[in-house]
């Protein structure tokens, strides 16, 4: 997701730029996000442009139990500071210290959504996603989806964990 923000880096610092965001579906490099509708908020700042998204998406994911395919809806919510390269008035070289942080928008003046929508899309997908808060799985012996009907596999014991079955599940810890 790409912007061009030439002209709000040529506004004074504390312009205010609102984007309305309706996406059908973007694709980065380990993630797909579908249906990403939002506004983005831009701020001029004395270094370049603080951008604030409020966005809601759906990235597709497989159920951790008995993987089928499944959606999740994501709330996505954040602010980054972008900084230019080049001054947009003069389209001379800006100096920006290596230590500066936030993200850079090139030489073409283009604001670059694709990295922080990554990143911020990942730390928010759920680690253990499930189709049902009581999914099954798969039958550990065949593989049979258990959500669909009972595979007839007997249950075998491992003895290695016959040590626990006395202890009360019952007790708390501490």
């Amino acid at each position: 997701m790409r912007i061009n923000v030439l002209n709000e880096l040529r506004q004074p610092v504390g312009t205010v730029t609102v984007f309305d965001l309706c996406e059908p579906l973007i694709s980065l490099e380990d993630t797909e996000i579908r249906g990403l509708s939002g506004s983005l908020t831009s701020v001029r700042t004395n270094r370049g442009l603080l951008a604030s998204l409020k966005a809601s998406a759906t990235v597709s994911e497989q159920c951790a139990r008995c993987l089928v395919a499944i959606d999740c809806p994501l709330s996505i919510d954040f602010e980054e500071e972008f900084i230019p390269i080049l001054d947009a008035n003069t389209t001379r070289r800006m100096r920006v210290s290596d230590g500066a942080g936030g993200f850079r928008i090139g030489r073409d003046f283009v604001l670059d959504l694709g990295e922080p929508l990554r990143q911020y899309v990942l730390m928010l997908e759920p680690q253990k996603p499930l189709c049902q808060p009581n999914c099954a799985g798969l039958c550990p012996a065949c593989g049979a989806d258990l959500n669909a009907a009972s595979c007839g596999c007997t249950r075998t014991f491992d003895e290695r964990w016959g040590v626990l079955s006395g202890f009360e599940a019952s007790k708390k810890e501490g």
